[in-house]
């Protein structure tokens, strides 16, 4: 069953909270980086060359961190990186989990299409989602996923949707929140007004939805 909780958009850091999110470092367990290491960072990152930032390990754990915390998860620059960390992005025409039988795609736009529910539900709105933009995940004990998606309202004008989704400890799939992407271009005061509010609770009982997702 979903939390009741009162939902709280800023990153949570405090290490006994089971929806902590600080990035750490990803490697093997004897600290090595294999060559699968360097396949997957240059796919995150790009191709390393001379203008690319360089910086200490320390930096950049500091400098991720900053940039999760900024964009409360949404919005990082993974570009600037040499190091894996267990916060990454997702590649949207793959499977992030064995335990999935679908594109993260796929998944991420259901969880987005659910979310979106929430909000038309929450907010007395009509919006109808259309596609998933992008999604980081944290992995630590379990997921947490953080869904950049579009939706349209019935004048099919597109507005961009931030969503939070947890599954932590092996429990279910819980929608933490969904909201307006704040500051987007062309929004309007009330739109504005509905991205900054927080919502008081949880509207999704997510009973039976996927669970232990690993």
């Amino acid at each position: 069953m979903a939390s009741s909780s009162r939902i709280d958009y800023e990153i949570i850091s405090d290490p006994l909270n089971p929806r902590c999110v600080v990035a750490c470092f990803n490697y093997s367990i004897f600290g090595e980086v294999t060559e699968e290491d360097k396949l997957l960072l240059e796919r995150i990152r790009g191709k390393e060359d001379n203008t690319s930032p360089k910086y200490t390990d320390q930096e950049e754990r500091n400098l991720i961190n900053k940039q999760i915390r900024k964009s409360q998860g949404f919005d990082v620059d993974f570009s600037k990186f040499r190091c894996l960390f267990d916060f990454y992005p997702s590649f949207l025409d793959e499977c992030h989990s064995t335990l999935i039988t679908e594109t993260d795609r796929q998944f991420f736009g259901r969880l987005a299409q659910e979310s979106i529910a929430d909000y038309n539900i929450r907010e007395g709105t009509s919006f109808e989602f259309v596609e998933v933009e992008k999604a980081n995940l944290y992995r630590n004990k379990g997921y947490i996923y953080f869904i950049t998606f579009v939706a349209k309202d019935p004048c099919d004008q597109t507005k961009v949707f931030q969503a939070k989704v947890c599954n932590v400890f092996c429990r279910e799939i819980e929608h933490s929140f969904c909201r307006l992407k704040p500051c987007q271009k062309g929004e309007c005061d009330e739109d504005s007004k509905r991205a900054v509010k927080k919502p008081k609770y949880n509207t999704r009982s997510n009973k039976g939805v996927i669970t232990n997702v690993s």
